[in-house]
């Protein structure tokens, strides 16, 4: 195994960690954050994220 595969694997085994040691709601908690984080740098509002994933229709 390369360098590259053991990183990813170490990875791997910390973030199955990281699930079964943390509660959903943390979870959920940071999800959100991060992707509210990333719609502000994209500079698009909510409605247009959930559009473009098509989780509500679109605008008439």
């Amino acid at each position: 195994m390369n360098a590259n595969q053991k990183q990813r694997m170490g990875f791997v085994a910390y973030w199955a960690e990281y699930v079964r040691t943390h509660s959903d709601k943390d979870w959920s908690r940071q999800q959100n954050l991060i992707i509210d984080s990333c719609i502000k740098s994209a500079q698009i509002t909510r409605e247009q994220f959930l559009r473009m994933k098509n989780e509500i229709l679109p605008a008439s």
